[in-house]
């Protein structure tokens, strides 16, 4: 009998569950995923240079436009094909295992909000046995609840008390579930970089092989923060995309919010703007500020973290003298103004 049941039941879920509709048809939501990344790097590299060409916010820029011709080792150009060659690389490898990837589907909403809100209950249950075997008058307690918010009270039963429960199960389900998956991709994709990236500093054959391309720019700017060589952007940024989302278990969509942010991230943290508040940073804790000391030479074996100071923290690679670094950049700034006047010298003598 409870055989029956349950597979009449397991049947009628299975018949519940259709292809979820794209988000923008007729797009599917797969190809979706392989635009937003680049769209998001673009959008948010369009705003770094519409300040940097209208002279705006001068006030919070790291660097100045002499240090950039004085220390980076390639021009804006090459930088331009580099960057465009990752994002080639990086979309057809995503083409390629989409191939291999399930249609994702829903219709299971309803079934996981009903058992989230029957945790609630249990979870309100408990807590309302806690509180009377500590010695409080629980309905009392409900009583002046009820009368505050002029409505049911918190663990009313019936229906009220039935919506309140649903309404709980949607914001855990629809909001805090989300979040906290999210949050953990990024602590995962923080320690899958921190790692490589120290190794390949501490490898003299893995830095002169893969990461020194990325080092050709000492003063950098937003678009090219993905400027990597295309092997290493396809095991480390890619490695770390797959990691995260795997070991995070990100939906679809949830992933694309991940690859919007990281694309976000890469722009703001190369584009050498110290801003005192900056939307992107809110979530992470590391910024243009921390991730520029490590692109120059006086940092070059520190500050290796992609989203938080953590790693650098709890194995001694953080940047942490202040007034040094602010003594190197005084110094870095002067020598490249001086080297400028001396080429402007030499372009005006005969």
């Amino acid at each position: 009998m409870n055989s029956t049941t349950m597979d009449t039941s397991s049947t009628a879920f299975c018949d519940a569950l259709r292809p979820r509709p794209p988000l923008i048809a007729p797009i599917s939501d797969y190809t979706l995923s392989l635009i937003v990344p680049v769209v998001i790097h673009w959008s948010t590299a369009a705003v770094y240079e519409i300040f940097q060409h209208n002279g705006l916010f001068q006030q919070y820029k790291i660097h100045t436009s002499e240090e950039e011709m004085a220390k980076n080792t390639i021009g804006r150009w090459e930088c331009l094909r580099g960057v465009l060659l990752v994002q080639v690389l990086q979309t057809g490898l995503g083409i390629v295992l989409g191939t291999f990837s399930e249609v994702e589907m829903t219709g299971y909403e309803e079934r996981d909000l009903i058992i989230w809100a029957s945790r609630l209950r249990l979870l309100g249950q408990t807590a309302l046995t806690l509180l009377s075997s500590s010695g409080l008058d629980v309905q009392a307690l409900t009583t002046l609840l009820a009368r505050s918010v002029s409505g049911p009270a918190v663990f009313a039963s019936g229906r009220a008390g039935q919506e309140i429960e649903m309404l709980a199960a949607k914001g855990v389900y629809y909001g805090l579930i989300p979040a906290l998956r999210l949050y953990l991709a990024l602590w995962l994709a923080d320690t899958w970089v921190f790692f490589i990236h120290r190794a390949e500093h501490g490898n003299s054959w893995l830095y002169k092989t893969f990461h020194a391309r990325h080092h050709e720019l000492n003063v950098t700017y937003s678009w090219g923060g993905i400027y990597d060589h295309p092997v290493e952007s396809l095991f480390l940024s890619v490695g770390a995309f797959v990691v995260a989302v795997i070991g995070s278990g990100l939906s679809l969509r949830e992933s694309m919010v991940f690859s919007a942010f990281s694309s976000a991230k890469a722009c703001t943290d190369h584009s050498g703007y110290r801003f005192p508040w900056n939307p992107v940073d809110l979530f992470t804790t590391v910024d243009a500020a921390y991730h520029d000391k490590h692109h120059q030479r006086w940092g070059f074996k520190s500050n290796f973290a992609l989203h938080f100071q953590f790693w650098d923290r709890l194995l001694g690679t953080e940047f942490t003298d202040t007034e040094a670094a602010s003594r190197l950049y005084t110094r870095d700034r002067k020598a490249a103004e001086m080297a400028s006047r001396e080429t402007r010298r030499n372009m005006k003598s005969p």
